[in-house]
């Protein structure tokens, strides 16, 4: 009833090469998914840094902006001279 088979020289062999290959893509798989993961947080990290110093050098533009136009107003002002008669106060 029972067939035997024959059983090839060094088939016992192949399935533990087939064990080690698992293993080592395995680990690989891990090491890539770890390595990928703290690339995705950095990128995050330098986009929010980005985000932070877009912001400040927004608000440097728009104080530039604004003393700009302080100063402007007031040249334009002692040009015209009518600043003679009044108070230095604005």
């Amino acid at each position: 009833m029972g067939v035997r088979r024959r059983v090839p020289p060094g088939a016992g062999k192949e399935a533990e090469r087939e064990g080690g290959q698992e293993t080592t893509v395995t680990v690989l798989a891990i090491f890539l998914l770890i390595i990928g993961t703290l690339l995705v947080l950095l990128g995050a990290f330098l986009v929010l840094i980005g985000a932070f110093l877009i912001a400040i050098g927004v608000a440097l533009i728009l104080i530039g902006a604004t003393l700009l136009a302080v100063g402007t107003y007031l040249l334009i002002r002692r040009l015209f001279g009518r600043d003679r008669g009044r108070s230095h106060l604005w």
